[in-house]
């Protein structure tokens, strides 16, 4: 029953972020078309500020998850505490937060990154819409713990599938009936989320009832802070990590090349839709397990999460050219195209690395995924900076991927995940390595580019058969043993 409910909760976690991913895909290409290419740089800078300043809740949103995973067979009254505490700060810091981005945005949009002369005005007009978004994603990630601290994961990704789609889908709508400007945009993002983290919250209390709008508690704000702080490390560094590339290039390079990185890299990130609902689920129970059965958990997870995701990564970097001409067409294809693929292996191992990081923080160690997230700060710069300015974009793609990747072995290490089976993952490595390296380096037409995909796709499936124990349960649990006796029925 437990493993029923394990792999349902993954399935939704699976399709909820599916969904918004192909609604995502197919509106892309419409924004370029309506607002363009520079304006949709500007709103791609304006959603990474935005991430900047998610360490404002002090990684609140993240302790009260693990808090009330922990307490997920409690009752209701002593879960109200943790939840109305950290809903009540997140709100506080939220709109903290927002009069600090502001001014900060201001000084990055309008002074650092080059907007074309025409479209200044535009933007000094519409980014007060940004800083009012901050308050509401603190918000909304308190009652999505809230609803995965108790594994409802089917409400959780209805919620949150709908809120992505309709800030994709009702500006478009906007667009089309106000025109193409920016103080259309963001505006129409807004309200769109506004309302459905109302909804969300209304369903919160249902599940939660009764609860006291009153019941702040300083003891458990004080626990949540001193779990959260290092949490609030992360997240401060990491969107600082995964993201500066494109304010680097924006300044260096211009806002044109923003839009032609930021496309494949939103491509990337949302190819590591298994590993995000792998992590999703898992995190509540390492939240409660002891460690170690936490730690054998992680380590079988990450061996199919290697194989299982690199079924879809090592097609995904073959085919990722093809895939771009296809769905943006001409030059930006051509310009975004190794960008893609370098980006696509990273996607790999960041995702990989999601499950050390979750059974970190979910054993109450996120000194250690802070720590690490410190150390790399420096070098990344350097490295970016350098590659940048001897590469341009692919330089860019290829150092966040060596970050990402380095990052991976670091967590695996510290996470005590090491063990004598390690060595199965290293044929996947090398699948993937291989992958990238004849992308990179053979021209393809779209019928090679396919064939190929396919062949790299065979490979790690065949990999992940004969190596991933899981995987080989699995499949030897759902397609009946070839050569087995048949059953010999005797009647009268």
């Amino acid at each position: 029953m437990a493993r029923n409910k394990f792999s349902t909760n993954f399935l939704f976690n699976v399709f909820g972020s599916i969904f918004p991913i192909i609604v995502s895909l197919g509106t892309v290409p419409f924004y370029l078309h309506l607002i363009g290419t520079d304006r949709y740089g500007i709103v791609a800078i304006s959603w990474i500020l935005l991430g900047y300043l998610g360490f404002l809740d002090f990684g609140l949103s993240r302790a009260s998850a693990n808090a009330l995973a922990q307490l997920g067979h409690a009752t209701s009254r002593e879960r109200s505490p943790v939840l109305m505490t950290a809903f009540y700060s997140n709100l506080g810091l939220g709109a903290l937060g927002g009069l600090i981005l502001y001014p900060i945005g201001d000084m990055v949009l309008l002074h650092f990154v080059r907007i074309p002369p025409d479209l200044m005005a535009e933007t000094r007009h519409a980014y007060p819409w940004m800083a009012v978004m901050l308050p509401l994603g603190m918000i909304n990630g308190v009652a999505t713990g809230a609803m995965e601290s108790r594994e409802r994961f089917l409400l959780s990704n209805m919620l949150n599938s709908s809120t992505t789609m309709a800030g994709q889908i009702i500006p478009l709508i906007c667009i089309h009936i106000w025109g193409p400007q920016l103080t259309v945009v963001l505006p129409s993002i807004v309200l769109s989320r506004l309302g459905m983290i109302m909804l969300s919250y209304c369903v919160v209390m249902a599940l939660e009832w009764p609860i006291r709008p009153l019941d702040f508690d300083v003891t458990w704000l004080k626990r949540l802070l001193g779990y959260g702080s290092w949490v609030s490390i992360s997240s401060l560094i990491n969107p600082l990590l995964d993201t500066s590339n494109q304010l680097i290039i924006g300044a260096t390079l211009g806002v044109t090349s923003v839009g032609q990185y930021t496309v494949p890299m939103n491509l990337a990130m949302r190819s590591q839709v298994v590993a995000t609902a792998l992590a999703r689920t898992l995190f509540p129970r390492l939240s409660r397990a002891e460690r170690g059965e936490a730690v054998d958990l992680t380590r079988r997870a990450t061996s199919s999460l290697t194989y299982g995701f690199g079924m879809i990564c090592a097609p995904g970097i073959v085919f990722s050219g093809a895939f771009l001409h296809m769905w943006v067409g001409g030059n930006f294809a051509d310009v975004s195209r190794p960008v893609a693929e370098i980006l696509m292996f990273g996607a790999w191992t960041n995702g990989i690395a999601f499950l050390p990081y979750g059974l970190l923080q979910g054993q109450g160690r996120p000194h250690i995924t802070a720590k690490v997230s410190m150390v790399e700060i420096l070098p990344f710069f350097c490295v970016l900076w350098l590659f940048i300015k001897w590469w341009g974009l692919p330089g860019a793609a290829a150092a966040w991927t060596l970050r990402v990747t380095i990052n991976l072995i670091a967590l695996y290490l510290l996470s005590d995940c090491l063990s004598r089976q390690t060595w199965r993952l290293v044929p996947g490595m090398m699948i993937m390595t291989g992958a990238l390296i004849v992308s990179l380096l053979v021209p393809m037409s779209l019928l090679v580019s396919a064939g190929a995909a396919a062949v790299v796709g065979l490979a790690m499936a065949f990999a992940a058969y004969r190596l991933d124990p899981g995987l080989h349960e699995m499949v030897h649990r759902l397609v009946p043993r070839a050569g087995g006796k048949p059953r010999v029925t005797i009647t009268g």
